[in-house]
């Protein structure tokens, strides 16, 4: 069968599930009743910082049982980004009534000072949902003066009854009691992200606002004791800008991955899209050009039989693509999910592998059949670009990325937070193209530097461009 008439039949199929759901749904109780105006968490980032703890941000009315405020609506979403295993709770925070503009396939324009909450929960016995305990909650918020996205993240206390505002990235250990472990527990290093570098997954090509979208919320959610379609629910209160009931055969549905009622091919693309599309798409990043939205059909996300343009893992056979058809240990889609080298991806965040989400892609990648024939497109270029080292933070090497577009005497060079030169990477003349190159956490007399925040800075006689990096011992 021809793969584009196969997937289009897959999506036809996700979309009689989602219009038969939500016909059955006509008849029930809505979910949510009436809209409550959000008074409390109320984050205007041109007066300040959000408050230094989380019981004074209005999120909460008691932070000690986690009551959360009126106003502030609870959401799910269909497709979790992974993050090492953590349980994690959602919320829209509209100041007062405000209203979002709706997109049945892109992401949604929500209004400014809108603030984005995620809690992040551990079970701390494995498989015992008696208990887990926040450790994170993260504020997205959207910057009423620039219309641009910030993020916050607050780490709780052991108790569970406050959470405080970090000012740069860190890392915690965290002791799992584990009956399956050898020694009946495990260590877990769970990275809590800096204001810094929330951008470099919620990035502008993707909307920034990454799950809240109408693929990731055209699911059921339990409200109280009625379970409904989420965006029939947020459209009975007024939620959107325009009543989009009449527009719900064309709403977008991610399905869960590993939902195995649904198609293989539909989870597989579903978990790249959630975990992947936000980087690898159209403007995305340049270093590794395929676009894996879930509305790119997979024939034509220039990843089958394709060569990876990163370097090689040791583990990555000689002859390895991104995807290798029936051959998940030939595909560096699959193997870069499966380790913790500088080539990981997701490049940053993570030292859990996500066995179940990436077995959905081994599965998906081993039942392909062998394309007819596979070509590669080399493009040049048209930008000077500089993109974020990865890993971000790192504690051994990290790499940078950067192209250009023609011929240049090229200077890229490592500071501290204080100006002061620590290193010379480069300075020679380069071609037209994409470049990589690795950093081992060095000063330029060979000695390792201390842990904390650098900027790297590449220039040229006409451009010039500099980001951050964290390093950490």
């Amino acid at each position: 069968m021809d793969r584009a008439f196969s997937y289009t039949v897959l999506i036809i199929f996700s979309l009689c599930i989602s219009i038969k759901q939500q016909a059955l749904a006509q008849e029930e109780p809505f979910g949510l009743k009436k809209r409550v105006p959000n008074t409390s968490l109320r984050i205007n980032l041109s007066e300040g910082p959000p408050a230094q703890r989380l019981s004074q941000t209005g999120l909460f009315t008691d932070i000690a049982s986690h009551t959360v405020s009126a106003g502030i609506i609870p959401y799910a979403v269909n497709s979790p980004f992974w993050s090492d295993g953590a349980i994690k709770t959602r919320y829209f925070a509209l100041p007062e009534q405000s209203q979002v503009e709706f997109s049945a396939e892109d992401h949604w324009i929500f209004p400014p000072n809108t603030v984005l909450v995620k809690n992040f929960f551990l079970e701390f016995v494995r498989g015992d949902p008696t208990s887990r305990q926040p450790i994170e909650t993260r504020f997205m918020v959207k910057d009423g003066s620039t219309d641009q996205w910030k993020g916050f993240s607050y780490e709780w206390n052991e108790e569970g009854t406050e959470a405080y505002l970090l000012d740069e990235s860190q890392y915690k250990t965290f002791f799992i009691v584990d009956p399956s472990a050898p020694e009946g527990y495990t260590e877990q290093r769970y990275f809590y992200p800096g204001p810094e570098d929330c951008s470099f997954c919620h990035r502008e090509a993707a909307g920034r606002a990454l799950g809240a979208r109408t693929g990731q919320l055209n699911g059921s959610f339990t409200y109280g004791t009625i379970r409904d379609n989420q965006l029939r629910a947020l459209n009975n209160i007024g939620f959107f800008t325009r009543d989009i009931s009449s527009t719900q055969d064309r709403w977008a549905r991610w399905p869960n991955p590993l939902d195995e009622s649904e198609p293989l091919e539909l989870r597989a693309r579903s978990y790249l899209a959630a975990n992947c599309a936000h980087c690898h798409r159209p403007d995305g990043v340049s270093r590794a050009d395929f676009d894996v939205r879930f509305s790119t059909p997979t024939e034509t996300s220039r990843t089958v039989g394709i060569s990876p343009s990163l370097g090689r893992l040791d583990a990555e056979p000689e002859q390895a693509r991104i995807i290798q058809p029936g051959s998940a240990d030939g595909s560096t889609l699959y193997l870069r999910t499966q380790n913790f080298s500088s080539f990981r991806m997701p490049p940053m965040g993570t030292s859990v592998l996500d066995q179940d989400g990436t077995d959905v892609l081994r599965r998906w990648i081993e039942g392909m059949s062998s394309p007819t024939s596979v070509h590669r497109v080399e493009v040049q270029p048209a930008n000077f670009t500089l993109e974020q080292n990865y890993p971000n933070p790192f504690n051994a090497a990290t790499n940078i990325d950067f192209a250009l577009a023609r011929t240049a005497q090229v200077n890229l060079s490592i500071f501290d937070i204080s100006g002061q030169k620590v290193h010379t990477l480069v300075d020679e003349t380069l071609g037209t193209g994409r470049h990589t190159v690795q950093w081992s956490g060095v000063g330029s007399n060979g000695q390792v530097v201390a842990s904390g925040a650098y900027f790297y800075r590449l220039q040229t006689d006409r451009a010039s461009e500099t980001k951050r990096l964290i390093l950490l011992k």
